[in-house]
């Protein structure tokens, strides 16, 4: 009985020690994370949501795929039975109807085919903005500014299905510390719309 007491302390002491070094290496390799993480396990800065929304299914797809992109972004299955002008067509007039400003379009693969004469898969980004709400995310910290306009792309994957791609929004609303209500109660309007946008325009609805 002794000799397994025994093992299971030296068992604990090896596993501490183990501990002990990689929380070491890791405050030491990465610029002091591990006392960053503890004291934000002790007083919390980040939104509560933070890790239910952005961190763990970041994580999760990242470690899935492998592609950071893939990780990061929101993407529905555009029907088979809608044409790329009816998506184009649909997403304009919801726009429109959400009060969102189209402010450009980018027929990338239209360019590339100019370019080089050869066929290219379809790929089109289209940039829409709420003017007011931009300024005021901007206001809030100018790092925003990286995130406009909000864009979707309208692309043909190389199994010739079709997809709308979008950055996914909740680590601009949830990855931080909490936005000022007033911030928040915008940004979620955005993503409402963007998202019905992205969503109606895959089916080719009005």
């Amino acid at each position: 009985m002794s000799g397994i007491i025994n093992l299971i302390k030296w068992l604990l002491i090896i596993i501490g020690a183990i501990t002990i070094y990689y929380t070491v290496s890791l405050q030491i390799k990465y610029d002091g994370i591990t006392g960053k993480v503890i004291s934000e396990i002790i007083s919390p800065k980040l939104h509560p949501k933070s890790m239910s929304k952005v961190y763990m299914p970041m994580i999760n797809t990242l470690l899935d795929t492998g592609d950071i992109a893939m990780a990061s972004i929101v993407r529905v299955k555009v029907a088979d039975d809608v044409s790329n002008e009816d998506v184009e067509e649909a997403m304009e007039s919801i726009a429109t109807a959400k009060g969102i400003r189209s402010v450009g379009m980018l027929p990338l693969s239209e360019m590339v085919e100019l370019q080089t004469n050869d066929k290219q898969r379809f790929l089109k980004i289209y940039q829409y903005c709420s003017p007011r709400t931009a300024m005021t995310m901007v206001d809030h910290s100018d790092a925003f500014s990286a995130y406009l306009p909000c864009r979707l792309a309208l692309i043909e994957d190389k199994s010739g299905q079709r997809w709308l791609y979008m950055l996914n929004m909740n680590a601009m609303i949830y990855g931080g510390a909490p936005l000022p209500d007033y911030l928040l109660k915008k940004a979620l309007v955005i993503q409402r719309a963007m998202t019905v946008i992205q969503n109606n325009g895959a089916k080719g609805d009005f």
